[in-house]
């Protein structure tokens, strides 16, 4: 399972059929919903606005591919796709804006019952591989929205060129963020083909009750609005913003030239990003470093984040590394399988002046995770508005275990692949490491210059061959390397 962009993946030529959930003639469906929006949801809702206001079309949307080993039944798919959109109340549901009285955006939440749901298809003429990726970007870049519903936009390729098996078909998914997480990405792709299965031949889907992630938003805004400027997690953030003068922390090394032309905040901001995934252990290599650290009371979570640590201090001499880490808060088990946007995040700084070891990295960086992991249930926003700041994450470090999720075992064989939209910054760069069936992935996304490019690859390198050498365990007890060990310069990490 790899998170990359559309393009990344390969897809075949065949028939598009577009799919767009309707309400047609549904207005009574659609009602005033007085359950708040989490406070990430409405800090999306304004940057949307900020965006349209600059005349800026960026569009936020997760998703994903893989293929269906199943005949396809055009009714059938209609059905399937609707029954999820039941499910998950998060699809079903948008954000009217307005400004009011005191010249203040104002939001009001509107649900749909799903009476009259209906999924439209739209057939296209057969086209190729190439055609398609252009057409699915842009489908979803220009229609996908946390402004405008439907939220959630759907394609089937049929008639493919070279059989599938079952003579199935691909089906491409992609969502807004402010309804989608990755969680609820990689949960998706396994429901979608249980659903299908369920109308084609009768397989029972055996899916759990959920909740609502409508009803989660209230919970987050009672957690908000609890915070005070005294609130520890206030504190707590303002601590770790403080060090930077109240800007994020950066990726350790340059992403762009020293002495490049000074750009505004907002010329930053529309900048293209690139991205990469590769795999930095086989599952087989993941299971014995797992299994070492294991043994000294540690997980596979606490040796990344370590080996980036030490990472750092090779390539830049600096022994502490300060990231902002994305966390889940679906803390309660109604939550586990819903479709939402259940992410908080948390300021994460690892400290290695004193590590002997490796082991004492381990501890350095399970203990900073500790520290900080109950910050997740405090939104953000909510602390950012406290504090009277405005900055945005610039270095981000995700890391998931994905392989107990329900289908995982199935996503070789479906060729699953999780999807996000094209991201715009001159400073952000985003790793995102996840343990799946397959083995340890990093994705990542970073500034689309010479100078980021390299220097995200040699640290996802150095990343990698730190990971590599804990398959022996004497490394774990073996002194950390020295500072500079492999010789900064310039011409091989540029500035």
């Amino acid at each position: 399972m790899e998170f990359t962009e559309l393009a990344d993946y390969r897809l075949p030529s065949g028939r598009v059929t577009e799919w767009t959930p309707s309400t047609e003639g549904d207005g009574e469906c659609w009602a005033v919903d007085n359950r708040p929006l989490t406070y990430v949801h409405e800090h999306h809702v304004v940057r949307g606005l900020a965006y349209e206001t600059r005349d800026v079309d960026e569009s936020s949307w997760l998703g994903g591919v893989f293929e269906v080993h199943e005949r396809y039944d055009e009714p059938a798919l209609a059905r399937t796709l609707r029954s999820w959109m039941l499910r998950h109340e998060a699809l079903r549901t948008t954000v009217a804006t307005g400004v009011d009285t005191t010249g203040a955006i104002s939001m009001t939440r509107l649900t749909n019952a799903g009476c009259v749901l209906d999924m439209r298809p739209r057939v296209a003429e057969p086209i190729d591989a190439s055609a398609i990726h252009d057409h699915l970007t842009g489908l979803f870049d220009s229609r996908i929205s946390a402004l405008r519903w439907p939220h959630c936009l759907v394609a089937s390729i049929t008639e493919v060129e070279g059989a599938l098996p079952g003579d199935g078909f691909v089906l491409v998914f992609a969502a807004d963020h402010s309804v989608m997480d990755a969680y609820s990405m990689l949960l998706s792709i396994n429901e979608i083909q249980r659903l299908y299965a369920f109308e084609v031949r009768g397989a029972e889907h055996q899916l759990p009750q959920i909740g609502s992630h409508i009803d989660f938003s209230v919970t987050d805004r009672l957690a908000g609005g609890c915070l005070t400027a005294d609130h520890v997690a206030v504190r707590a953030w303002d601590r770790f913003l403080g060090v930077g003068t109240g800007a994020f922390p950066a990726f350790p090394l340059p992403v762009e030239a020293v002495g490049a032309p000074h750009v505004t905040d907002c010329d930053i901001a529309d900048r293209p990003q690139a991205g990469t995934s590769s795999w930095l252990l086989s599952n087989e290599t993941a299971a014995v470093v797992n299994a070492h650290c294991r043994r000294l009371g540690f997980t596979l979570q606490s040796a990344v984040l370590a080996a980036l640590a030490t990472t750092t201090r090779e390539l830049t001499g600096t022994n502490t590394l300060r990231f902002t880490m994305p966390v889940h808060t679906r803390h309660e088990s109604q939550y586990a399988e819903s479709v939402g946007w259940y992410v908080g995040i948390i300021p994460v700084e690892i400290d290695i002046t004193c590590a002997q070891s490796f082991a004492d990295c381990m501890s350095a960086a399970a203990a900073a995770i500790a520290e900080r992991k109950d910050l997740s249930r405090y939104p953000y926003p909510r602390v950012a508005e406290l504090l009277e700041n405005r900055a945005v994450p610039r270095f981000v470090v995700s890391y998931l275990d994905v392989r107990f999720v329900p289908g995982a075992h199935d996503w070789v064989r479906w060729r699953a692949h999780t999807l996000r939209s094209a991201a715009y910054s001159g400073d952000e760069v985003y790793l995102w490491i996840s343990r799946t069936p397959e083995g340890l992935n990093i994705s990542a996304r970073y500034p689309a210059t010479d100078v980021a490019s390299t220097n995200v690859a040699a640290f996802i390198s150095g990343l990698g061959n730190q990971l590599a050498e804990l398959t022996q365990e004497h490394r774990f007890h073996a002194l950390t390397p020295a500072p500079f060990s492999l010789t900064y310069s310039e011409d091989k990490f540029p500035a």
